[in-house]
């Protein structure tokens, strides 16, 4: 008889970002390296409880801490990154500009309350690294209650 196998979030983050790489580069090869419309690669998230922090790594590649705004609401993380590119192609006769823009918006439930004020981000190479403390909660003491 087999035995049941629980995964954690992080192995199921792995196994997803494993996927989507593998689709995209499927896509790839058969669309002729057309990208989808409206589709930025990535961003990949995994969120790893540390005792007392929250630690999310947000893999957004081609994003500079310029175009991404982060910010802690309630239990909620978000995340939106904006990204602009101006392609400029100059021929003979003609002079043709590319505008792209392009929004992308993350919501991630925490799975505690975190200190909102005391939240900290780094970013290397196209990693996010967002250092979230959570909130003490005191210790709850039992109160008899008298019975009348």
């Amino acid at each position: 008889m087999s035995e049941l196998i629980i995964w954690t979030s992080r192995e199921m983050n792995r196994l997803r970002r494993d996927v989507d790489k593998l689709l995209e580069r499927l896509w790839v090869c058969f669309a002729g390296g057309v990208e989808l419309p409206g589709e930025m690669k990535g961003p990949y998230f995994e969120i790893i409880d540390q005792g007392s922090t929250l630690v999310v790594i947000a893999e957004m590649p081609g994003a500079s801490p310029e175009d991404v705004n982060i910010w802690v609401k309630n239990d909620m993380l978000y995340i939106e990154c904006k990204k602009r590119s101006v392609v400029e192609e100059i021929g003979i006769f003609q002079r043709r500009i590319k505008k792209t823009f392009t929004t992308t918006t993350k919501t991630i439930r925490l799975p505690s309350k975190v200190s909102a004020e005391a939240v900290t981000a780094d970013y290397a190479d196209g990693v996010f690294r967002i250092v979230m403390p959570k909130l003490r909660q005191g210790k709850r003491k039992a109160v008899k209650i008298k019975v009348k």
